[in-house]
């Protein structure tokens, strides 16, 4: 079992003109890797997938992964409105489902 635990951050956008939210979710500790959902509930589900398949690409390239912050180190950074939300993989079991 290779499991990770990432935060993100996840905001709550409205489009100019849309009646409806859509949720923006990013990874502060890792470059490129962000994903959004028509809910929260989605937003986290896509990040969940997203998370596990960059883990498991850079770990099939053997690149060095970086270590997580803790939700101390994150907290400035994070937008009025948005939420970190703390994100668990198993890339083992990610590789089994896909």
């Amino acid at each position: 079992m290779t499991m990770y635990e990432y935060y993100a951050v996840i905001e709550k956008m409205k489009e100019e003109g849309d009646k409806d939210y859509s949720y923006i979710v990013d990874f502060p500790d890792l470059e490129n890797v962000f994903t959004d959902g028509e809910s929260l509930q989605d937003a986290i589900v896509q990040a969940e997938d997203v998370l596990a398949l960059m883990l498991t690409v850079f770990e099939d390239n053997g690149d060095v992964i970086p270590a997580p912050s803790s939700v101390e180190q994150l907290k400035d950074i994070v937008n009025q409105g948005a939420s970190l939300v703390l994100i668990e993989v198993d890339t083992e079991e990610y590789r089994k489902a896909v």
